[in-house]
């Protein structure tokens, strides 16, 4: 840890502040009415005085009448029939059903997301989706409730990102790219080759009571993986035009993409995609 704090002071010309973020959105054309999807990656701009808390703090001063969507998964909280990343012995996989703690989205810290995503979910502002597993965090400024649903059924398509598409909000990577983007997975379902998964869980509902749910879920492997074709495809459409915009920023660059325009593209690659 102390061997990158040192490469990334040296690396840096200058830190990063809060300012320098909230004028990089301004460039990218973010307003305070913007609906956003957000992937970050600290290390990767450089030295940030305020680390995270930055980023964080940016986004809730320039969008302030708008939304934005960050994830807040607990993939490690699914079935462990399902882990691959690592796996664990088969015969573990009862016990450690049977003994999976109840679900609660105010108390479980969420996995693999990003220090930026893990500080984001503990703002009074931010609510969290009551997803057992692909739970997403939510700062709503705006009138319309309907963008914390989310529905267990995948299927249904209800949930914040779906609902950034359906409203055309835009995708913003601050530091990292399409690797990080969740919405790719929105249209994994339509695949030939996906897959109908129920999982069962115990959580503790709005008013604190614990209740026996179902998570349905229509994916396709995880050794799968088009990610990198989608990000040639959408590059390739719309460089140089509105619907991509890049901001250099310390080492790294801030990228705004817009969420239906890859929807389109990621569900004619699971639509036509043959193993």
């Amino acid at each position: 840890m102390y061997k990158k704090l040192v490469d990334l002071i040296d690396k840096t010309k200058s830190p990063i502040t809060k300012a320098d973020f909230i004028n990089a959105y301004k460039e990218l054309g973010i307003k305070s009415d913007s609906c956003l999807e957000v992937h970050s990656s600290v290390s990767s701009l450089g030295y940030i005085i305020n680390k995270e808390y930055d980023i964080c703090d940016s986004l809730l001063e320039t969008v302030t009448d708008g939304v934005v969507i960050m994830m807040a998964h607990n993939g490690e909280f699914s079935d462990p029939s399902e882990w691959i990343n690592p796996p664990v012995p088969k015969e573990w996989h009862q016990l450690i059903n049977d003994k999976r703690r109840i679900f609660d989205k105010d108390l479980f810290i969420p996995e693999r997301v990003g220090k930026v995503a893990q500080l984001f979910c503990k703002y009074k502002s931010v609510t969290k989706t009551n997803h057992p597993i692909t739970a997403m965090s939510v700062l709503n400024s705006t009138k319309d409730k309907n963008w914390l649903n989310h529905d267990l059924d995948e299927r249904k398509m209800v949930n914040p990102l779906f609902k950034l598409m359906e409203n055309e909000g835009k995708i913003l990577f601050i530091g990292t790219d399409f690797t990080s983007c969740t919405s790719i997975h929105l249209t994994e379902h339509l695949s030939p080759y996906s897959k109908i998964k129920e999982f069962p869980y115990k959580r503790l509902n709005e008013t604190g009571v614990v209740e026996d749910v179902v998570v349905i879920t229509k994916y396709i492997d995880d050794e799968f993986d088009n990610f990198k074709l989608i990000e040639d495809r959408y590059v390739e459409k719309y460089k140089g035009t509105e619907f991509l915009k890049v901001k250099k920023l310390g080492l790294g660059k801030l990228t705004l993409i817009e969420a239906k325009k890859l929807f389109e593209i990621a569900k004619d690659v699971h639509l036509h995609y043959h193993k």
